[in-house]
């Protein structure tokens, strides 16, 4: 691959090409500005920032922030605020709405220093954590060792430069010109400050690192690849499912092993996760219920669902609606995908499955495992936030990570278990979920995205909001590992087709 003139400058250990290396980083994503500690800005930011780091710490007590010890502010899509501070514990317990300036400081109790960058979208009023570390006062402050992704010496840019050079021959990747060249580097550099926070965070097994996605703004990887709309929700009530009496749960499931799960498949740049999702699910009912195996149109969704955007995004809730509107589901082969809005082709004379109602499962997970045993594979939302970096594993991170209010991509349930860790044998129970994502590594068809058929059983964990019920020992370990981030959408997602 030929080298932009930019990659050249940085592999130059000249005076100039530093010079030149500064120019390009301040043109590309703005000048870090120091800002006053105790400015109105940054003091109400701390407010949020506080509510982060104690969902972060398992500790019963609240902190408090006690100094502010640095601040700046940086132009990035946005306002990127990069901030030093020192927490001190109270004597108030953890709650929602909690005044800390009336909560004491605890004397007793060692201060933490924090750094963190949050990054504000004031148009959105929208905050998001993109590094977040606490720890003694000498290993914030001092920090002599410096990470090679996101530091600021001459060495560090040069290794992200050459870092990103291995990733756009790992993935084929070629832009138009330098200027673009420039910018999916500063958003390649971006990235990787996020995965280091994911991975830092992460509670499960999960790995992170530079996927083919890795040059997408979260916004770009959200438009292109992802496509859960909440927000195309239509009015009415949805029925409740029957959840089935099972004398005995089984530890380990997978529809996968009972031909009823068709391969992982490509959604491409369109915003089509919901139709995968639902025709996933049919195609799971439809070979329960015929002992055959076939693969639906997702196709006729994107052309003829009026309900919902084709790759603008939509509803499995709305796809249903407008399965049986139209009359049926055409096969994959008689209405291929393309990942394009195109006209409708639909022909009720070739549809082969047809959908008389859909129901709502409870959020449970114990009932919503009997269901999925007895029946097929869920419909599900789930917030998608790591999912642009996850390389395998089970993927458990923090709850401020994966909040259940920003659903965002449409997947598939086909089975559940619990992974136990080789050296603490730590119990994870995970869901196994099938997204329908591209390929994100390059080691070959061992590593589909989120779930893996074969010895590694990669799989995410998504956690819903749990109900008090009848607990099994399995629902039980639930609760006590308190995993966060499965979140079903409520009155929207989990639906049974009933076939004729």
């Amino acid at each position: 691959r030929k080298l932009f003139p930019e990659e050249k400058d940085f592999y130059r250990k000249d005076h100039k090409s530093k010079k030149e290396m500064k120019k390009l980083r301040d043109s590309l994503v703005g000048a870090p500005k120091i800002v006053e500690n105790n400015s109105t800005e940054i003091q109400n930011l701390m407010d949020w920032a506080i509510e982060t780091v104690d969902a972060q710490s398992n500790a019963m007590h609240a902190q408090r922030v006690v100094e502010v010890l640095h601040a700046e502010r940086q132009l990035v899509n946005g306002i990127l605020n990069k901030i030093t501070f020192e927490t001190g514990y109270t004597n108030c317990r953890k709650k929602a709405g909690l005044d800390r300036s009336k909560c004491d400081l605890d004397d007793q109790r060692e201060h933490n220093f924090c750094e963190m960058h949050v990054w504000v979208k004031p148009w959105l009023q929208e905050k998001k954590v993109t590094y977040s570390k606490c720890g003694k006062r000498e290993e914030i402050l001092k920090r002599k060792k410096r990470s090679l992704i996101g530091g600021d010496d001459h060495d560090q840019k040069g290794y992200e430069v050459a870092m990103f050079g291995k990733f756009l021959d790992t993935f084929n990747k070629k832009y138009d010109n330098p200027e673009e060249y420039k910018y999916r580097l500063g958003v390649f550099r971006e990235n990787m400050k996020k995965v280091k926070l994911l991975q830092e965070n992460e509670q499960g097994t999960a790995t992170y690192g530079a996927t083919v996605f890795a040059d997408l703004t979260e916004e770009e990887f959200s438009e292109r690849h992802l496509g859960l709309r909440p927000d195309l929700r239509q009015k009415g009530k949805i029925k409740k499912a029957k959840i089935p009496l099972l004398r005995k749960l089984p530890v380990e499931f997978d529809w996968r092993n009972y031909s009823a799960v068709t391969p992982v498949k490509n959604q491409g740049t369109c915003g089509s996760c919901w139709a995968f999702s639902v025709t996933g699910n049919i195609e799971g009912l439809y070979a329960r219920k015929y002992q055959n195996l076939e693969e639906f149109s997702e196709q006729e969704l994107v052309d003829c669902d009026t309900l919902d955007e084709g790759c603008g995004g939509g509803l499995p809730e709305n796809a249903y609606k407008a399965i049986q509107k139209l009359g049926g589901l055409e096969t994959e082969s008689a209405y291929p995908y393309d990942g394009r809005n195109e006209k409708c082709q639909f022909k009720s004379d070739l549809a082969k499955a047809q959908v008389t109602g859909f129901v709502e499962i409870s959020k449970n997970e114990t009932e919503m495992a009997a269901w999925l045993v007895k029946n097929g594979p869920i419909s599900i939302g789930i917030n998608a936030n790591a999912m642009q970096f996850y390389f395998g594993g089970v993927s458990h991170p923090f709850k401020f990570l994966c909040s259940p209010k920003q659903l965002d991509h449409g997947v598939l349930v086909v089975g559940y278990g619990v992974h136990t860790t080789s050296i603490r044998h730590k119990t994870m129970p995970y869901w196994l979920i099938i997204p329908c994502l591209i390929e994100r590594c390059p080691t070959g068809p061992s590593k589909i995205v989120g779930v893996h058929v074969g010895v590694n059983r990669d799989t995410i964990v998504f956690t819903v909001e749990m109900e008090p019920a009848e607990s099994t020992k399995w629902q039980l370990r639930q609760l006590l590992l308190n995993f966060c981030c499965r979140q079903t959408l409520p009155h929207l997602l989990n639906r049974n087709n009933r076939m004729k």
